[in-house]
């Protein structure tokens, strides 16, 4: 074959040859270039752990006493928990709940007309005679049912709190009856009632019950408005002081004293106390001491050394790093914090973090819906987080030697 005939065709090799090289090029180009990216994935900050200090409380050196969270079921202290112990007067907020259970009263309503009859009128000689605490009760005078539970809570008047079972259920044992269903309802099967004002050794509950039994107290505007009276006037009746000798002391607004002989005094309480800019309610009881002015003094000793031991804290400073994104071609990102509240904490407590940081996928939501949760003295708070920094598409170069990249380092 001649050089002249064999020119031509090194010529179609050579330009095929082109043409498969620019076709391989393209085409690796091509799938290089479409090729997906691996999921970003986070690398994540310790975050220091908040501690707060064990709570010192002084609780009375005799009988029971336990003192608490109004809101949920937080109990900070307590002295002999679970031993049931005479309630004495304590007996007459059950009363009142009961009543108002089923003749409701409406917030800052007066409730229905009593009519004082005989029966109530010949009450505060009976009670007299057994060193009660009583109110006079002249016949025919017409009260409204909340003078007659101001009349029981304040001065504790134990003919009004006969009168007021009576009037609600015709009878003591049919009042007795609902009550007793009352407490079963409400959970407090540690607390039992013989009568309605309190002089029954068979009226005897827990201190942990009697927390429960503050909080629901608390909760209706009719006990509590009376409680925080430190005296009533009702027409026709007289003016009485309060029987609470710790009514403001503390920051404490009630709910009712008890004393019985052989048996000591008591006092059901609740108190708001100033914890940093804020306020809380706590609730408690003490059971068994020698006098009201024992109570007195424990009570504002136990609302002291509580309000003491809250913590108001800043779980985790604003601006912290919590994860970094970061991509093989340079770009970085990072989660952090924002502004968060700070929580209340009482006694000793941990912080425990829980972050979910999910991989960020390239080319598709350019922020993952990552969450912060800490975990703090039995409560969960989310904390707020936000973006810094941005993550850009791969540069088509980087991701042209992705292949070659791989296909050397295998």
């Amino acid at each position: 074959m001649s050089s002249t005939a064999s020119a031509p065709r090194r010529r179609a090799i050579a330009a095929a040859t082109v043409v498969s090289l620019v076709t391989a090029a393209l085409t690796y180009s091509i799938v290089a270039g479409l090729a997906p990216v691996a999921p970003i994935t986070a690398v994540t900050n310790t975050i220091t752990p908040v501690t707060t200090p064990p709570g010192t409380v002084a609780l009375p050196g005799r009988g029971g006493a336990a003192i608490a969270a109004a809101d949920g079921d937080q109990i900070f202290a307590a002295r002999d928990l679970d031993t049931p112990r005479v309630l004495a007067s304590i007996t007459k907020v059950i009363t009142a709940l009961v009543v108002l259970d089923a003749f409701p009263i409406d917030e800052g309503a007066s409730g229905a007309s009593i009519t004082l009859t005989a029966a109530d009128s010949a009450l505060p000689a009976q009670y007299r005679a057994m060193n009660g605490t009583v109110a006079p009760a002249p016949q025919g005078t017409i009260v409204t049912q909340r003078e007659v539970i101001e009349l029981m809570i304040v001065p504790s008047a134990n003919n009004y709190a006969e009168t007021l079972a009576v009037w609600a259920f015709g009878s003591m044992g049919s009042y007795l009856d609902a009550a007793r269903d009352w407490l079963s309802t409400q959970g407090l099967d540690a607390i039992t009632v013989g009568d309605a004002a309190g002089f029954s050794f068979d009226n005897r509950g827990t201190p942990r019950e009697l927390v429960e039994l503050a909080r629901i107290a608390l909760d209706n505007e009719v006990i509590a408005t009376a409680a925080a009276l430190p005296s009533v006037t009702v027409a026709g009746i007289g003016t009485f002081e309060t029987t609470n000798l710790a009514l403001g002391r503390a920051g404490v607004t009630g709910i009712k004293t008890g004393t019985l002989d052989g048996f000591g005094a008591n006092l059901l309480f609740a108190s708001t106390i100033a914890v940093g800019d804020s306020t809380t309610d706590i609730v408690g009881v003490v059971l068994g001491l020698s006098d009201q002015e024992a109570v007195a003094a424990a009570v504002t000793a136990l609302v002291t050394t509580v309000a003491d031991d809250f913590s108001v804290i800043t779980l985790v400073q604003p601006g912290t790093t919590v994860a970094t994104y970061t991509t093989p071609w340079g770009d970085s990102a990072r989660l952090v914090t924002s502004e968060s509240e700070p929580v209340r904490v009482w006694g000793a407590a941990a912080s425990r973090v829980i972050l979910d940081a999910p991989p960020l996928v390239v080319g598709g939501e350019r922020r993952p819906p990552a969450t912060l949760v800490i975990l703090l003295g039995g409560e969960r708070t989310a904390v707020p987080l936000q973006w810094e920094g941005t993550i850009s598409a791969p540069p088509l170069s980087w991701q042209l030697m992705q292949p070659l990249e791989q296909l050397l380092g295998g």
